[in-house]
């Protein structure tokens, strides 16, 4: 008997500037290495030939931070439920402001959707899904269509990753990581960094090439998991090449040295 089925979406918020891109967020990653490693056969939709590769957001938690659609095919809820409730469970309790909503499981041929708890949801989950990703898309699009006013600050800054240019900046990395200058135009922002209310950056940026530090291999398509111990070592991700979509001014970044030096 072959393997179970389960498919999940890919989706590219930043189609626009970044075309032709199979991705999927570090902890939509995560989760699918997780249940390749349980011995599933995980399928990313669309099936093509473009490679899979990852968003991250370095410097702020982005737990399921654009919706994912999971749909299982010849599996019961059960199992998926099983798999991936507790560990889903443990991060939601720590943050209440994750949004639950965020994560739609189908059974294939079934008109109910579930949450990843396998609780049945509204039945126009499914739209509320498609509504969310439709308007981080096309609020992106119209960012990226604007042309930066400033010839050594091409790339654009949000707040909070949310599709709204409030600055503009450069990224770069050096031996020391990842570096940015930027100049603030939007007046409020500014002046609630000023506030010392605002001080956080956080990147996002597309893993384009990565390494398995247990089997050396591309750590997108291995089935190890990062932290976990296999024969003593622990599996770490290393990201050898990578594309910086946008930088954002976040308001509590959770890597305590990614801050913001006002002047």
């Amino acid at each position: 008997m072959g393997k179970k089925k389960i498919k999940i979406d890919s989706f590219n918020p930043y189609e626009n500037r970044f075309p032709n891109r199979k991705l999927v967020t570090r902890d939509a990653l995560l989760l699918i290495k997780q249940l390749r490693s349980d011995g599933y056969k995980v399928v990313v939709e669309p099936e093509n030939k473009q490679p899979l590769q990852y968003l991250y957001k370095k410097g702020i938690a982005d737990f399921f931070a654009d919706p994912v659609n999971i749909t299982l095919i010849g599996i019961p809820i059960a199992i998926l439920t099983n798999v991936i409730s507790n560990e889903l469970q443990k991060l939601f309790d720590k943050d209440e402001t994750l949004d639950k909503t965020n994560i739609n499981i189908k059974i294939d041929n079934s008109t109910k959707t579930y949450n990843y708890l396998g609780i049945p949801q509204d039945k126009n989950n499914t739209k509320l899904i498609k509504k969310k990703r439709k308007d981080l898309k096309e609020g992106f699009d119209r960012c990226f269509e604007i042309k930066s006013p400033y010839d050594d600050l091409p790339t654009p800054v949000f707040l909070q990753h949310k599709p709204k240019i409030i600055g503009w900046c450069e990224l770069w990395s050096d031996d020391d990581g990842l570096k940015s200058n930027m100049k603030i135009i939007d007046k409020v922002v500014k002046r609630r960094i000023s506030q010392n209310r605002l001080n956080g950056i956080s990147v996002t940026g597309i893993a384009t090439k990565t390494e398995c530090s247990i089997c050396k291999s591309d750590f997108v398509y291995c089935e190890h998991i990062p932290g976990k111990k296999y024969k003593g070592e622990k599996c770490l991700n290393k990201i050898i090449e990578s594309d910086y979509v946008e930088s954002s001014i976040v308001k509590e970044p959770i890597n305590s040295q990614c801050l913001i030096d006002y002047k």
